[in-house]
């Protein structure tokens, strides 16, 4: 039996547990590498809902440290620009819900080519040789696991991909609070602090809730529908 095969031979609840557990080698040993993957979603969640409010942007960049900006071309209303800010460390626990919601409803194929429109589309707004590094490199690796890869591989890779999002969400979150992050001149907790006036330590701690929330429940999802 082969390395990749061995995931499938208790059939789908041992798929699930085998795709929570490579993606948490994938989300917190490999932090270093995959917080650019992350930063894409949390970058996406911005632009989506920027997008949904009908609002110009004018970029969205990444930088080496793993960070990241998405710029509106225009002034937003305040209950706009609020929401838009709480969609950043969020975005990759809700794109990971969705994932997990079309999993279960046997969707597999749909989350690969959803997720690959909305990189294509983020493509527009990207700026800088690094977001066109990270998000092109994203596109080519989704593209092949859709069109290249057989099944059953290809379904715990989906998997994979689903669990990441919502476990590097948590990974993500975490080290912000750890490293008082949310003391830092610009981040999304400074930023909801301004239009607030709720101090940024809040909305990290909020932020660390709701991804352990989302995670929580879309691992539930995913291990139950497995049984």
């Amino acid at each position: 039996m082969s390395l990749f095969a061995a995931p499938f031979a208790d059939g789908p609840s041992r798929l699930a547990w085998s795709a929570a557990v490579l993606s948490w080698l994938l989300a917190v040993p490999l932090w270093f590498v995959t917080k650019f993957v992350l930063v894409i979603a949390h970058e996406g969640g911005h632009a989506l809902l920027a997008k949904l409010f009908f609002q110009k942007l004018k970029g969205i960049s990444f930088t080496s440290g793993g960070g990241g900006a998405t710029v509106p071309a225009n002034d937003v209303p305040w209950l706009f620009n609020v929401l838009i800010f709480l969609a950043g460390y969020l975005g990759p626990s809700a794109f990971g819900l969705l994932g997990a919601w079309m999993l279960i409803h046997g969707m597999t194929a749909q989350v690969l080519w959803a997720s690959l429109g909305f990189l294509v589309l983020m493509l527009f707004a990207v700026r800088g040789l690094l977001g066109w590094l990270l998000v092109p490199g994203l596109i080519a690796a989704i593209w092949l696991i859709a069109t290249r890869v057989d099944e059953p591989q290809r379904t715990l890779y989906t998997h994979m991909w689903v669990w990441f999002l919502l476990i590097g969400a948590v990974q993500r979150m975490i080290l912000f609070v750890l490293n008082r992050q949310y003391d830092d001149d610009v981040n999304d907790s400074v930023s909801l602090q301004a239009l607030t006036l709720i101090p940024s330590a809040i909305w990290a701690f909020l932020f660390l809730v709701g991804t352990i929330a989302a995670l929580t429940w879309g691992g539930a999802l995913l291990l139950r529908y497995a049984t």
